[in-house]
């Protein structure tokens, strides 16, 4: 990685369309001729796309990484954690709505020693998940802190993950004969 400085944030574009949504949906409630209920549901959605616009420019960049340390911001400001206090980076894959969605998952400890998991999205970091936790496996590497940086342990975690899917894959082939409904307490709900 040519630059040791990298940061990550929402598509600025995203933020301002955010803006100018709030805007038209606020116009909407005021001018339009809507009944009680259009206009609180209108209201409603114009204050939450408003909220979410603001964020999107008061935690900027949402997430920032040197070679000494991790920074998250939010909309009360700024959290850094050491690579020393960062545990694990990975990303997890699931399906949301039907559709393929990846996220990164960065397991951290405050101070206190009290443990934080932090989950951000595509939208949040403006670019593929798997790139940044690329990204932060090198800088962790740099700071001679787990993980050789490569797209294996960035995907799946490393060899600690590696061991529980292992396990995890075990727990799934001894339960493979246990679709019997007989066995299934719920089976009596589904009916």
């Amino acid at each position: 990685m040519d630059n040791p400085d990298a940061e990550w944030a929402a598509p600025l574009a995203a933020v301002v369309l955010g803006s100018v949504g709030a805007v038209a949906l606020l116009v909407v409630v005021v001018l339009g001729s809507l009944d009680g209920p259009g206009r609180l549901l209108l209201g409603v959605a114009a204050v939450a796309v408003g909220v979410a616009a603001v964020f999107g420019l008061r935690a900027r960049p949402r997430l920032a990484a040197t070679d000494d340390s991790l920074t998250v911001r939010g909309l009360l400001g700024a959290r850094t954690w050491p690579w020393t206090r960062v545990d694990a980076v990975r990303v997890v894959r699931m399906r949301r709505l039907g559709m393929p969605a990846a996220y990164l998952e960065i397991d951290a400890r405050d101070d206190d020693g009290a443990e934080r998991l932090l989950v951000l999205g595509r939208l949040e970091l403006g670019t593929d998940p798997v790139d940044v936790a690329e990204a932060l496996q090198a800088h962790r590497a740099r700071a001679g802190r787990g993980g050789t940086g490569s797209a294996a342990d960035a995907a799946g975690g490393g060899a600690a993950d590696d061991a529980a899917e292992g396990r995890v894959a075990q727990r799934d082939r001894d339960d493979e004969g246990d679709d019997d409904p007989r066995d299934d307490p719920q089976a009596d709900d589904r009916a």
